[in-house]
């Protein structure tokens, strides 16, 4: 017969993200795998709670919820809906929408928090809870996805830290940012709609364009081929070091948002700038 694991208890969390370096009062921007983090008390919620213990009262945390009812891959670069489907899809309502589940369970369960504070881009969506959250995630307009005006623009200049918790190399969102202000030719441009919710509760479909983060460049959007953000994370692990170790059974790590960005905008620039040609 097998036995279950014994699930991580939330002190036993709490302690481990210590040792891996996060400090009371510190700004945290978390990518979760539960799978990779294994059986925790309480799930979703124990971990949420090992973290906000890590972090104390003065701590907040920032997640990536974007919208289960996203209209891009609908609306992307001139597709269309029907007249029937834009009269039939929901408006994005920050206070009542669903996160985009493909971003895993931890999101969910931060965005139902009581004092959780939501933006307002329904594609890019953030989600946050502590002292800091409302100042990060609004305002949030269509067309400020990832770069200035974002807020993850807001969390890198309040000296906020990256923490992957067994999630991807490939899920470091603050890197976008870097792909926005690098000063490189030939980045890539989507354009699409979002119904949103004007002044007085009615909907309106939105048109904008923003970078794209599917792939700043044609050669980091070809399918099966890693992107930007996973080859400039890499190489940043294999030369900076960043800070690592286990939480619960994920492997984890625990970078300097700041730090991070400023070596993908060089990467960026040294590899593609007009001095790269």
């Amino acid at each position: 017969m097998k036995i279950a694991p014994i699930p991580a208890t939330p002190n036993e969390i709490a302690q481990q993200l210590a040792d891996l370096g996060v400090r009371s009062g510190d700004l945290l921007m978390v990518h979760a795998s539960l799978k990779a983090v294994g059986p925790v008390l309480s799930g979703a919620g124990g971990l949420l709670q090992g973290l906000l213990s890590a972090i104390g009262p003065g701590g907040t945390v920032m997640g990536y919820a974007a919208w289960d009812r996203s209209p891009y891959e609908e609306t992307l670069n001139g597709a269309t809906l029907s007249e029937e489907e834009r009269s039939n899809w929901p408006a994005f309502d920050p206070a009542n929408a669903n996160v985009y589940p493909g971003f895993g369970m931890f999101n969910a369960v931060l965005a139902r928090q009581p004092g959780a504070r939501r933006s307002a881009h329904p594609d890019s969506s953030m989600v946050a809870i502590g002292p800091l959250a409302e100042t990060l995630v609004s305002p949030h307009a269509l067309g400020d996805a990832f770069g200035p005006r974002s807020p993850v623009d807001r969390f890198i200049a309040h000296r906020g830290k990256v923490l992957l918790l067994g999630a991807p190399l490939d899920a470091i969102t603050v890197l976008h940012y870097a792909e926005a202000v690098a000063d490189i030719p030939g980045k890539r441009r989507v354009r699409y709609e979002m119904p949103l919710l004007d002044a007085d509760g009615h909907k309106v479909w939105q048109k904008t364009e923003e970078w794209d983060s599917n792939g700043i460049l044609d050669c980091y959007a070809i399918e099966g081929e890693p992107d930007a953000v996973e080859r400039i994370t890499r190489d940043y692990v294999a030369t900076r070091k960043p800070a690592r170790g286990k939480v619960g059974n994920a492997d984890c790590y625990l970078f300097a948002a700041r730090d991070i960005v400023n070596f993908g905008i060089e990467w960026l620039e040294r590899r593609h700038g007009a001095s790269a040609r």
